[in-house]
C-alpha cells in the first residue's frame, strides 16, 4: 500500500523538481548542481547512446560496402523504380542487412531524449519562475524584519536605513551562494541584458497581492521593491549576464554535429547533405533554447553536448579498434543445396 502511495505521489508531482531538490541538498550553488546532474543523466543514459552509436556505425558500414553494387542496381534498373526495390531488397538480404531494426533502435533513442529534453525544458522554467519569486520574497521578509528591529532600536533616519541595508546585502549574500555562477548573477534568468530581479508585477501576481493602485499592500509592496533592488544595485548595472553562455550553446552544439559526423562518417566518404543541413538546424534550435530558457537549463544543454562528445568519441574509438581485429563485413555466403536420391538404376 505504501508502494503504490509513493508511486502515486509521483506521478502526481513533477519528478525532475522532486530530483533537481535532491541534487540541491548537498550541492549548494545550482549552477553547477545542473551541471554534476546532467553528467549522471548523460552516464544513465548511456546505453542509450552505446545502441545508437552502434546502429549508426553499422548502417554506415552496410552502406559504403553495397554502395558500388546499389550504383549498378540504379544505372541498370533506373527507369524501373519497382525493380530497383526488388534488387535492393535482395542485397540488403545479401548482405544480412536489417534496416527495420537499425532505424528502429535509432528512433528508440532519439525520441526518449526528446522527451528528456522537452521536459527538463518545462520542468526547469516553471522551478526557476518558483524560484525567482521565493528568493525575492526572502528578500522582501528581511526588510521587513529589518524594518521593525531599526524602528525599535534606532533613533535616527539614517541609522535606521543603514541597517536594513545591511540586512538586505547580507541576506542577498547568502542568497547569490546558490543562484550566483561565474560571471551571471541569478541562474534563474537568462545570460542576457535583463534585470537579475523577478518583475514586480510577476512577483505581485505570485503572491495574490491585489492588482490595484491603490491598494495600500501593494503600494508599500512596491515601495519596498524599488528600495530593495536599488540598494543591491546601487553603482552598478542591473545586469544578469553577457551573452556568453547562449554563444558557447551554439558553439558547442556545432562542434558536437560535426564531431559526431566525422566519427560516423567512414574514411574516404564525404559527409551527407542531412548532416550538412544538422550543423545549421541544431545550433540554431539550441540558440533559442538558450535565448528563452534560464541559465539552468542553458548549462544543461552544453553540459549535455559536451558529455555527448566524449561519450561518442570514447565509443568510436572502441568500435574502430574492434573492426580491426577482425569484426568484417562480409556477404553471405551461397549454400548449395545436394539432392540425393534413393532411385538409382541397377
Amino acid at each position: 500500500m505504501e508502494m503504490l502511495n509513493g508511486m502515486g505521489m509521483l506521478l502526481k508531482s513533477d519528478l525532475w523538481t522532486i530530483i533537481i531538490d535532491g541534487f540541491s541538498k548537498w550541492i549548494i550553488n545550482y549552477g553547477w548542481m545542473i551541471v554534476v546532474f546532467t553528467i549522471i543523466l548523460k552516464l544513465v543514459m548511456s546505453p542509450l547512446d552505446i545502441l545508437q552509436r552502434r546502429a549508426n556505425q553499422k548502417q554506415s558500414r552496410f552502406m559504403a560496402l553495397m554502395q558500388p553494387e546499389m550504383d549498378q542496381i540504379k544505372k541498370k534498373y533506373g527507369d524501373d523504380p519497382k525493380r530497383v526495390n526488388e534488387e535492393q531488397a535482395k542485397l540488403y538480404k545479401k548482405y544480412n542487412v536489417n534496416m527495420g531494426g537499425m532505424c528502429f533502435s535509432m528512433l528508440i533513442t532519439m525520441v526518449v531524449s526528446f522527451v528528456v529534453f522537452l521536459t527538463l525544458f518545462g520542468s526547469l522554467k516553471a522551478y526557476g519562475n518558483d524560484k525567482l519569486n521565493s528568493t525575492y520574497h526572502q528578500l522582501d521578509v528581511r526588510y521587513q524584519q529589518a524594518e521593525v528591529y531599526a524602528n525599535e532600536n534606532y533613533s535616527t533616519p539614517e541609522d535606521i536605513d543603514a541597517y536594513i541595508s545591511a540586512e538586505i546585502k547580507k541576506e542577498y549574500e547568502n542568497i547569490q551562494k546558490k543562484n550566483s555562477w561565474l560571471w551571471v548573477k541569478n541562474v534563474w534568468k537568462g545570460d542576457k541584458k535583463t534585470s537579475q530581479f523577478v518583475d514586480f508585477n510577476t512577483y505581485a501576481n505570485y503572491y495574490g497581492i491585489k492588482d490595484t493602485e491603490t491598494d495600500p499592500a501593494r503600494t508599500e509592496a512596491q515601495a519596498r521593491y524599488q528600495v530593495i533592488t536599488q540598494t543591491l544595485t546601487e553603482n552598478q548595472k542591473d545586469q544578469n549576464g553577457y551573452y556568453g553562455l547562449i554563444i558557447l550553446a551554439v558553439v558547442v552544439s556545432f562542434l558536437t554535429q560535426f564531431l559526431s559526423a566525422k566519427l560516423l562518417t567512414p574514411k574516404g566518404q564525404k559527409l551527407s547533405g542531412m548532416n550538412m543541413i544538422m550543423f545549421i538546424v541544431i545550433p540554431i534550435s539550441m540558440a533559442l533554447f538558450a535565448w528563452n530558457s534560464n541559465v539552468v537549463f542553458t548549462l544543461y544543454i552544453i553540459t549535455n553536448s559536451i558529455m555527448s562528445t566524449i561519450i561518442s568519441t570514447i565509443l568510436s574509438l572502441i568500435m574502430n579498434r574492434k573492426n580491426k581485429n577482425g569484426d568484417v563485413i562480409t556477404p553471405k555466403k551461397k549454400v548449395e543445396v545436394v539432392e540425393y536420391s534413393r532411385n538409382y538404376k541397377k
